[in-house]
């Protein structure tokens, strides 16, 4: 059997404090073997651009990151303002379907 796969989906403003607890989630997870992916949409995209270094030793770590373009689009935001990629629910659904686990900070 391969490593486990986490997916961590975020949707609520930086202020909740979610995205400062889906990075650690993501950092203890991955420290422990596991894959992690994390999807980031609605108003947690807002919070992203000032994370960008945060985002980076995710993906450094081999985290899967993901952004919601329509979210992204809403905000303002584009992929230079965040440093990631911009995708869909079409990644948001890929991401869920091949977890074992999904964690969502809704």
């Amino acid at each position: 059997m391969g490593a486990k796969r986490l997916a961590i989906v975020v949707s609520t403003p930086a202020e909740s404090g979610d995205l400062e607890a889906a990075f650690e989630l993501a950092r203890a997870a991955s420290a422990c073997g596991v894959y992690v992916s994390l999807f980031f949409m609605s108003k947690a995209v807002a919070g992203l651009p000032e994370r960008r270094a945060q985002l980076a030793e995710l993906a450094e770590d081999g985290c899967e990151l993901a952004v919601c373009g329509a979210s992204a689009a809403a905000a303002g935001l584009c992929e230079v303002d965040i440093g990631l990629p911009l995708g869909g629910q079409d990644d948001h659904a890929a991401i869920v379907s091949r977890a074992d686990r999904v964690v969502a900070f809704t």
